[in-house]
């Protein structure tokens, strides 16, 4: 079996270390190769080393943060756990996607406090911008989120895109390696209901075309697509959530915002976004 190339920031938060949970598990059944990613944050204006800035600059303060996460990083290594350290200096969202890139990442780990209300609706959770903007599936975890057995993982789409790509590769990886049944639901709502045998065969197309080994379709229908998700969940009790993010950005995403990205804030449930190319 292939090798998984796994990115995980940290801020030495017990939320961030959730994303511990989940790489144990995947590592039972897939082989890992493990990178932890700690960001000290700084603009861009201090990356540059801009002259006028540097007297301002509390180069103390930087040296104790990378002396306290190189302590952090060998305590690690002491419990048996076996992972690349990095420490990056800049923006949190552009410096994970810089090394996801570097590291060659097929998937991003992370712990997410989430977002609520107008915080929400403009500058959202740190997990939010990287599912956002990342062009590989990012996998977030909430405080106190469930990680367990991955028997049920339900796949969340409207499957009119059946480009075949590493994003459902991944997937297919994880559903085989746990011996997993993939669950494609779609959310009706009224206005769609003349369409519903039209969506099932959809449904059933995309998974012949992706060649899913195990999977069950399902049409839920409710209001609103993410109270759908969540009722759905509640009832059929699926262990991993996969949903693509339309990667709104700009005022389009202000307006209409991503129902992906409102799930990293707020499902209960481990949750991998990605993007279909």
């Amino acid at each position: 079996m292939q090798n998984l190339n796994i990115l995980i920031p940290l801020d030495f938060s017990s939320v961030s270390e959730q994303a511990f949970l989940m790489a144990d598990l995947l590592a039972l059944k897939i082989p890992l190769n493990i990178h932890l990613l700690h960001i000290i944050e700084a603009n861009e204006a201090v990356i540059a080393g801009n002259p006028e800035l540097s007297e301002s600059l509390d180069l103390t303060a930087f040296q104790k943060k990378e002396k306290d996460a190189l302590a952090y990083f060998e305590a690690l290594k002491n419990t048996g756990r076996n992972f690349h350290p990095h420490i990056k200096v800049g923006l949190i969202t552009s410096q994970i996607n810089l090394a996801a890139k570097e590291f060659n990442a097929d998937l991003v780990i992370m712990g997410t406090k989430g977002a609520n209300g107008w915080m929400e609706r403009i500058s959202g959770s740190e997990a939010q911008h990287v599912a956002r903007h990342l062009n590989i599936p990012v996998l977030t975890l909430r405080p106190g989120t469930p990680v367990s057995e991955l028997k049920n993982i339900l796949l969340v789409d409207d499957f009119e895109l059946i480009e075949k790509g590493t994003q459902i590769d991944l997937i297919k990886l994880i559903a085989d390696a746990f011996g997993s049944t993939i669950h494609l639901l779609q959310i009706l709502k009224e206005v769609d209901e003349p369409y519903a045998d039209d969506i099932l065969a959809q449904m059933k197309f995309f998974a012949d075309e992706h060649q899913l080994h195990r999977f069950e379709t399902h049409i839920y229908r409710d209001k609103k697509v993410e109270d759908g998700i969540r009722n759905f969940n509640k009832e059929a009790q699926m262990d991993l959530v996969c949903i693509r993010t339309h990667a709104r950005k700009g005022i389009n995403h202000l307006l209409f915002g991503s129902i992906a990205e409102r799930l990293v804030n707020h499902c209960l449930k481990p949750l991998i976004t990605f993007h279909i190319k």
